[in-house]
């Protein structure tokens, strides 16, 4: 028996609700928060540490025994957070289509040549300096983790 569970479904039954939000919010709240940072260890915790160091049961004893040990992390996290989202709100009118399609190419043609060129590069200057044989892996090699 194949058992299939989603986010959703663990949040209902760990914490008893499921919160909505508009939609895209919480992608644009993730881009916002990774810029910022607003979660890293040295703002609120590092979690996977305190979550083994908590010895109560349920959400409700989580939530207290968290905020008791780090009483600012979630105003800290929010005000980082809520800054960036202010930040990509003043860039978001500055888009417009040719700049996509500007931002697109470079990511398609110039990005992915100067990407994989760059290890050609690499190859060839060590290559040079140890005075050695080189050559690009092949599509099979690649497949093997051969670089």
């Amino acid at each position: 028996m194949k058992l299939k569970i989603s986010n959703a479904e663990v949040s209902e039954i760990l914490a008893g609700a499921n919160l909505v939000y508009p939609k895209y919010a919480t992608q644009l709240m993730n881009l916002a928060n990774q810029n910022a940072q607003g979660t890293r260890a040295k703002v609120v915790g590092q979690m996977s540490e305190l979550i083994q160091q908590f010895e109560g049961n349920g959400l409700a004893e989580w939530k207290k025994w968290y905020l008791d040990g780090h009483p600012e992390a979630i105003e800290k996290a929010t005000e980082k957070v809520w800054n960036m989202i202010g930040l990509l709100k003043d860039s978001i009118p500055k888009i417009d289509k040719e700049m996509v399609k500007k931002w697109v190419e470079e990511l398609i043609v110039v990005k992915t040549y100067a990407g994989l060129k760059f290890q050609s590069a690499i190859l060839h200057k060590i290559g040079t300096q140890q005075q050695l044989p080189y050559k690009s892996a092949n599509p099979e090699e690649e497949s093997k983790g051969i670089d």
